[in-house]
């Protein structure tokens, strides 16, 4: 049975209020960050759709016919669009089967659904070839594009969808959720932050102990500035533990220290080790070489998730190479 999450409430009301006035999109594309639970909220919305008997809210009925098959994933109204492995494009021809689909009469006289995630994913002739069904939609049809990244879509893709924007949620109500239903019984509030407002990433840093990898780079970077250790065998251990996720909490930590330096305010929250350790780091590099390295974790990080494949543990030598190296040139 679907849930709404709480930090969800104002974007389900606008779409009962649409709903009650007859004036519901036929595209909706639902963006914002990773970990807020819009590819849920895309669920709960496509069942509400398709319920023969919705309840007074519009949630799903959960008890008839097409909530029965929707709820088994057999619902044949509905098609998911998705790339044929992570990281990879959308194509054309994905996007020409959406098509037919979306145009074939519903099995049950309500709505044909296609859900497109991530949407950023499809690549220009795809894109192209999904315009004219944005412009001209079938009658009871509706297109749910989802994104983390609504800024790669095409302009002309964008202003044919209603956005509904699902914000990072730091606020009393998300944090009481992450300590019921998410298991976070201490540090709440630091890792909500830590998440940049991520409800759902939270939980799962939670579940990976985050903190304590966090702790853990920064021993690294330590390492690496006081020479104790060898940036090829740091980025071995790096691309072991997962490349790109490394890649992110490096981004984090080094652009903090960039704002540290700059004596802006932390978005993010730290423990008072943690956040005294990265201080003296940030004390040892003035911001030229602070913002070169950020530079160089931003380019690494592209590339480590590019469509074509690059050696992960030469990306992180690269940075772990160039970082140990700033220390050894004083000045500039």
């Amino acid at each position: 049975m679907l849930n709404l999450f709480p930090w969800q409430t104002a974007h389900w009301q606008l779409y009962e209020q649409a709903r009650v006035n007859n004036r519901l999109a036929h595209a909706l594309l639902l963006s914002g960050p990773a970990g807020m639970g819009k590819n849920h909220f895309s669920n709960l919305l496509s069942a509400s759709l398709l319920c023969f008997s919705p309840l007074e809210n519009y949630f799903p009925c959960n008890q008839c016919k097409s909530c029965v098959l929707f709820n088994a994933g057999n619902h044949p109204d509905i098609s998911y669009i998705r790339p044929g492995d992570e990281g990879k494009q959308i194509k054309v021809e994905l996007i020409r089967e959406l098509i037919g689909f979306i145009n074939l009469k519903s099995q049950y006289e309500h709505y044909k659904i296609a859900v497109i995630n991530p949407a950023e994913a499809m690549n220009r002739s795809a894109a192209n070839t999904l315009l004219k069904t944005l412009e001209e939609p079938p009658a009871l049809s509706m297109l749910i594009l989802v994104s983390h990244r609504p800024d790669l879509l095409p302009v002309t893709i964008r202003s044919r969808c209603q956005q509904i924007r699902f914000n990072p949620a730091i606020d009393e109500e998300t944090v009481a959720w992450l300590r019921m239903t998410g298991g976070v019984t201490e540090n709440t509030e630091t890792l909500l932050n830590m998440a940049g407002g991520s409800p759902l990433i939270a939980a799962e840093m939670h579940e990976q102990g985050d903190i304590e990898i966090q702790n853990e780079l920064i021993e690294d970077l330590e390492s690496l500035q006081q020479g104790r250790d060898d940036p090829v065998r740091l980025a071995e251990k790096w691309n072991r533990s997962g490349a790109i996720r490394v890649f992110a909490w490096l981004m984090q930590l080094v652009y903090d220290m960039v704002r540290l330096k700059s004596s802006v305010p932390l978005v993010r929250l730290y423990r008072v080790d943690a956040s005294r350790r990265l201080q003296q780091l940030t004390n040892q590099l003035d911001l030229y070489k602070l913002s070169k390295c950020y530079e160089l974790l931003l380019k690494n990080y592209a590339l480590s998730t590019a469509q074509t494949s690059f050696n992960t543990q030469g990306l992180l030598e690269d940075f772990s190479i160039y970082w140990q190296g700033q220390f050894k040139t004083r000045g500039g």
